[in-house]
């Protein structure tokens, strides 16, 4: 992987072009999570702080129709040296023509719209030391032709290597009891690592419908378990990386302060038998209530077919969620989410997120997580006593 790093360096930087446009920006983090327990598997302590660098450099030429980015990513971790790490969120060069795009190198992409889960997110490998919630991405070597047209926009996506998932160490939190060998993953096909995965979408707006089909073909990015060695806490467990075949549908509907959402997939694979998980939603929005606020309130139904004891977290779930933004000078928003078993009527997940500009370059969040009455055969039982509170200082260059 490290070599495919160091190629795309060298063919950023050796990209000259007299006319081109640089610009420099990018963000630094200072993080620290506070676990509202402490860890029952061992005296760590209940808090983890991290420093988190972002810059971002990018250079345009030929009227903005060729672009090269390069997006850094460092996380420095005070307690979990797996969690100290370094990527490539982005280093891609783009050209564009009337209708065609291509990009090529280390990029991001994101599909979805849900604002529970993203079923449909496959391309970019989960950073679960970074954030349990799936949102942080690691970086995907690719290449990717997009045909534009007034009748839908087709992606096609040619990806070289696969990245393996992150996972906590023995002296982070949000890990379970067993831990993760990351050092000897195991793979369904033999060429491992370097197996070429296909994808492609298509995608378009019809009136006030926003749909998206998509299909991968290739290393599945959530990987299943099996025990590895003993050791004194138990065991590890072993990634078991398969191949799969996804097809998914993605929709958005706007009708007048309404937002209605779907995701759904199926999803088939030598090792698991086939099965289809949806999310489906609303979202209404209350604008310039009290004097200029802006209220959402969200509904969505989580469901997957492989039920209680499959590596589903959510399997017959229902998400509640309100968005608040004040629409102040400062920028200030507040989300809460929770998640209810419909089957048993529990909250199982509990979250919050609230954010506000200090000035033009600072600016502070607040994340909290609280993981509820799950039950031994539910994938977030391993997570019921890291239960935490997240402040972070940002400050954006």
């Amino acid at each position: 992987m490290y070599r495919l790093f160091y190629i795309a360096f060298i063919l950023l930087l050796v990209t000259k072009v007299a006319t081109a446009e640089s610009e420099f920006s990018g963000e630094v983090s200072l993080e620290n999570r506070y676990f509202v327990n402490k860890d029952p598997l061992s005296s760590r302590d209940q808090s983890e702080t991290s420093l988190v660098l972002k810059p971002e450099y990018s250079r345009s030429w030929d009227q903005d129709r060729k672009v090269v980015t390069v997006i850094p990513y460092v996380r420095l971790n005070s307690p979990d040296n797996r969690k100290t790490s370094f990527d490539l969120r982005e280093a891609s060069i783009v050209s564009a023509w009337e209708k065609w795009e291509l990009r090529a190198g280390i990029s991001k992409v994101y599909w979805g719209v849900t604002e529970s889960q993203h079923l449909v997110d496959v391309i970019n490998q989960t950073d679960s030391v970074s954030n349990i919630d799936g949102e942080e991405k690691l970086g995907q070597p690719m290449i990717n032709t997009t045909y534009l047209s007034q009748h839908g926009n087709i992606d096609l996506f040619l990806l070289p290597y696969f990245r393996e998932r992150t996972f906590a160490g023995k002296n982070g939190r949000l890990r379970g009891p067993l831990l993760v060998d990351t050092d000897n993953p195991l793979y369904e096909h033999e060429d491992e690592e370097r197996h070429i995965d296909y994808a492609a979408r298509y995608s378009h707006t019809l009136f006030d419908i926003d749909l998206g089909f998509s299909y991968f073909r290739g290393t599945d990015r959530d990987p299943l378990f099996t025990t590895s060695k003993l050791s004194n806490v138990g065991g590890e467990l072993r990634p078991f990386y398969v191949q799969t075949e996804q097809a998914a549908l993605d929709l958005q509907y706007i009708y007048k302060d309404w937002l209605f959402k779907f995701e759904g997939i199926r999803k088939d694979s030598h090792f698991q038998n086939s099965y289809i998980a949806s999310t489906a939603g609303f979202e209404y929005s209350f604008s310039n209530i009290f004097g200029g606020l802006d209220l959402g309130v969200i509904a969505e139904h989580l469901y997957d077919e492989r039920g209680v004891g499959s590596l589903a977290a959510f399997n017959n779930h229902t998400f509640v969620g309100s968005r608040l933004a004040l629409n102040d000078e400062l920028s200030t928003e507040l989300l809460v989410g929770a998640i209810f078993n419909n089957e048993e009527g529990d909250l199982n997940s509990l979250r919050v997120e609230g954010s506000r500009r200090i000035n033009e370059n600072w600016k502070w969040e607040l994340e909290g997580n609280a993981f509820l009455n799950s039950k031994p055969d539910q994938l977030l039982h391993s997570f019921r006593d890291d239960d935490y509170l997240q402040f972070s200082i940002n400050y954006y260059f």
